[in-house]
């Protein structure tokens, strides 16, 4: 895909110097002993193939369960709703794959560009704590990145959710005061939820009455707790000054406004979605069933382990409610 004369070549020839030094000083050979090097970074296309993959596996670690997995899921359950031959619902699903791996690339190469600091206490595996790449480099990937998700916009015919999902990306990331963080997150956050599944449903089929219903009460739904993302990073916000409600109210507030909403879940989303659908009364109870075990344990366990590991793995947890609430359209459509 790249080659010596693209312009990540350039940057990342910066990139593995910065790495090499940064390396170097933390191996430490002691007085009048340099540190041994690493390899220089590989001249070769397939060398340079690798080290993306390996820059974009540290991009997206965090997010790829909740901005991937779920939106390509729901693409292929409206695509049997709608009776697509097997190729073809293959074709859609690729499609789907390629677009929201585009959309979590864009949005994480902002975010993490916008918050080295923050990353370098709480996610230090990232490309840029880590010392894989500088802040330049990761930018670099995000030029490239948007024009390849306009184009894919375009390609699938989604391209009004795909410049919103740009224009939050952009406006939270990089342009919005850590100030006003606490107001402008949740908004974005519910717009992007809302472009993520539109675009998932709309690569199959324009949006009916039925997958706007899907589309909105997920929409609120996932995002009424999404507060809680936030008590696991209240050190790096603190660190760079970043107002959030866990920071401004306590956690304690936050984790009892997630349980409540974890608990609420099931009976929510029976009574305003699931309830809705074509299926019988057992499937919905079974949909209704698989929700209810991850949620009323991610509401416990932000109760009862308030560490910061247990909370990392709690909300984990609650981003695969999100999975599991998509999945189950593939009964209920």
């Amino acid at each position: 895909m790249f080659t010596a004369q693209s312009p990540l070549a350039d940057r990342d020839r910066d990139d593995g110097q910065a790495y090499r030094e940064r390396r170097a000083v933390r191996a430490g050979g002691g007085a009048g002993r340099p540190a041994p090097l690493p390899a220089p970074l590989p001249a070769t296309l397939a060398g340079r193939i690798r080290f993306e993959v390996r820059v974009t596996i540290r991009l997206l670690a965090d997010n790829s369960s909740a901005a991937v997995v779920p939106p390509v899921l729901f693409t292929a359950a409206v695509g049997l709703r709608q009776g697509l031959a097997a190729a073809d619902l293959a074709r859609h699903v690729a499609a789907a794959a390629v677009l929201f791996l585009l959309f979590l690339y864009v949005f994480d190469t902002a975010n993490q560009a916008a918050g080295a600091a923050e990353d370098a206490l709480n996610k230090p595996y990232r490309p840029i704590p880590s010392g894989l790449i500088t802040r330049e480099g990761v930018l670099t990937r995000l030029s490239i990145a948007l024009p390849l998700y306009t184009l894919a916009g375009l390609l699938t015919e989604t391209i009004g959710w795909v410049l919103l999902w740009q224009t939050v990306s952009l406006g939270l990331n990089l342009l919005s005061n850590p100030r006003h963080y606490v107001v402008v997150k949740p908004v974005a956050m519910v717009l992007g939820t809302l472009a993520q599944l539109a675009a998932a449903w709309e690569l199959v089929t324009p949006l009916d009455g039925e997958g706007w219903r899907w589309v909105l009460v997920v929409t609120a739904a996932c995002n009424l707790p999404m507060c809680f993302e936030d008590v696991r990073d209240m050190a790096g916000d603190r660190r760079i000054g970043r107002r959030t409600l866990p920071l401004m109210l306590g956690h304690w507030p936050v984790r009892i406004w997630f349980a409540l909403n974890m608990a609420a879940l099931p009976a929510t989303l029976h009574v305003l979605l699931f309830s809705h659908g074509h299926a019988g009364q057992a499937v919905v109870l079974g949909c209704d069933a698989l929700v209810a075990v991850p949620a009323w344990t991610a509401g416990a366990r932000s109760l009862l382990r308030r560490e910061a590991r247990a909370d990392r793995v709690t909300y984990l947890l609650f981003t695969g409610i999100y999975a599991v609430i998509l999945s189950c359209a593939f009964a209920l459509l």
